[in-house]
């Protein structure tokens, strides 16, 4: 006999695999209206940063990459090695590189974070 498990309580543990905190657009969003020192003190020194017309605009980059290896190096009985160690054999052919990147930019104005935008296609 099998044990009963009540609807409700399928549904509850299957939906407490999906709960997620605020995105990143809002945390950052956070810090809008805090001072540049603020700012700088959570998140570190900024990658990139330019002043134009009083106003500073603050960058930060985040970025990973991951090589998958190409499907034509990998046959039935598992990886083509070859005679010298290692040596693939269909050496030369192009792997899959997968970028993902995010640039948040925040907008400095009279020293205080007033504007915060993100870019990228792991901005989330």
């Amino acid at each position: 006999m099998r044990p009963f498990v009540p609807l409700f309580a399928v549904l509850a543990l299957s939906l407490a695999g999906c709960a997620t905190g605020p995105g990143l657009q809002s945390r950052m969003a956070a810090y809008i209206g805090a001072p540049e020192a603020t700012l700088v003190q959570a998140l570190g020194v900024p990658d990139k940063q330019i002043t134009v017309n009083g106003e500073t605009y603050l960058a930060y980059m985040r970025s990973q990459a991951q090589i998958q290896p190409n499907p034509a190096l990998i046959g039935p009985m598992g990886p083509y090695w070859g005679p010298y160690g290692g040596t693939v054999y269909a050496a030369g052919l192009p792997s899959n590189i997968l970028v993902w990147s995010c640039e948040i930019t925040f907008l400095v104005r009279d020293g205080k974070v007033a504007g915060v935008t993100l870019k990228g296609n792991d901005c989330n």
